[in-house]
């Protein structure tokens, strides 16, 4: 079931990244039921045979695959050789929790590249494309900044950087291609158990929404963006985090893994 027409996006391409698993996963089938044709794409082949399967069987429209690793400039060149899409969402990404402090230089390096240069590459390849073309809509995904993430600098300043592109090629590019953010709060994916911490993102009882979302709340955002409903819609960045982002407690680092500090209550 959708919450969108099951034609809205009837003729179109859309292509995700990440596809295979956990919030992409929902952003494809989300997409694949408004009528695009989904291709989803990441660097395994076995998570997005099984993911096209299930969407497919789910939906009644066809999903395809293809293999790419953003970090490789080449395969992104590549991928965008093979498809001619009409939207593109940038969902993969990926991170590590630590202490800035004990951040090795290729550790960095490696979430940058990955969440901000990864990003871009996709975004300039397939936004020329679409450039040269009739067209499109490119959304990112990417995490609530504003308020630093302790545990995360380096993907803090990666999703960051992807939010100040965004507005930038907003102004570029358009009016022939809308490019806009969605930020997602706190989610119990198979890849967040894996990553954190079990103590992490526990106690939630001073964010208006005191509950995590569901992948499903992620691709709404993303589907309303791709939609025709958000055509005059471009250069922003929605927050889908219960409100998480208002009162400043965003920690990758279990209780105790840095200073706690007293917030100040709701008025």
């Amino acid at each position: 079931m959708t919450t969108f027409s099951d034609r809205a996006l009837v003729g179109r391409t859309a292509l995700v990244t990440g596809g295979g698993t956990g919030l992409g996963r929902a952003i494809a089938q989300q997409l694949s039921a408004m009528g695009a044709h989904v291709v989803i794409a990441a660097r395994r082949q076995e998570p997005l045979d099984e993911a096209a399967a299930e969407i497919q069987a789910a939906t009644g429209n066809p999903v395809s695959v293809d293999l790419v690793d953003i970090k490789q400039r080449d395969t992104v060149e590549a991928l965008a050789g093979r498809h001619n899409i009409d939207l593109l969402v940038n969902n993969a990404g990926g991170q590590f929790p630590q202490k800035a402090r004990d951040f090795s230089p290729n550790g960095w390096r490696s979430v940058i590249d990955l969440n901000l240069n990864g990003t871009w590459s996709m975004t300039q390849v397939f936004g020329n494309q679409m450039l040269d073309t009739n067209g499109g809509v490119i959304v990112n995904i990417v995490a609530i900044t504003g308020r630093g993430i302790p545990g995360m600098a380096h993907s803090a300043a990666a999703r960051a950087g992807v939010i100040e592109m965004t507005k930038t090629l907003a102004f570029e590019w358009g009016p022939s291609v809308r490019i806009n953010c969605v930020a997602p709060g706190a989610f119990r994916t198979e890849g967040w158990e894996k990553t954190y911490d079990p103590e992490v993102g526990n106690d939630m009882s001073r964010v208006p929404l005191p509950y995590p979302g569901t992948p499903d709340d992620v691709a709404n955002a993303v589907a309303f963006l791709a939609s025709p409903a958000a055509s005059y819609v471009t250069g922003q960045c929605l927050y889908v985090d219960g409100g998480h982002g208002m009162q400043g407690l965003m920690s990758a680092l279990p209780p105790g893994g840095y200073p706690e500090r007293e917030l100040p209550p709701f008025e």
